[in-house]
């Protein structure tokens, strides 16, 4: 759902109580108001106000979509906590793929080590 940006949903209360549950992106709202608002007079000209307040706007991006996911990454693991059946914590307790038995004689390269240790005995005696 798609909001235009004339909408207004939440109260002042509201936004600043959601907004505290997210203090990286309070910070970055914070970054963004005072870019906006350049009480120092850092901004001389548009074209800088132009390019602090991009990367400001790219900074929040980030951190939402980093908020967002990890918001996500929680709900998933709550919801697989609550099913029956799965385990999701601790080490896997499989030893993994048998590996076959490989033996000397079957071997290509331990054949000719053994074959060249023997060549080397003989050769020695």
């Amino acid at each position: 759902m798609r909001l235009k940006m004339t909408e207004r949903c939440l109260s002042d209360d509201e936004f600043v109580r959601r907004l505290s549950g997210h203090p990286e992106l309070r910070r970055q709202m914070e970054s963004l108001l005072l870019a906006v608002e350049d009480e120092s007079g850092a901004h001389k000209t548009a074209d800088a106000a132009e390019l602090q307040i991009i990367e400001e706007m790219r900074r929040s991006g980030q951190v939402a979509l980093q908020s967002w996911a990890t918001r996500r990454v929680e709900e998933t693991a709550q919801v697989a906590a609550q099913t029956d059946g799965q385990w999701s914590e601790g080490k896997k307790n499989s030893v993994g793929t048998v590996r076959l038995a490989t033996f000397a004689s079957t071997n290509p390269n331990t054949e000719t080590a053994t074959k060249e240790s023997v060549r080397s005995r003989k050769a020695r005696r």
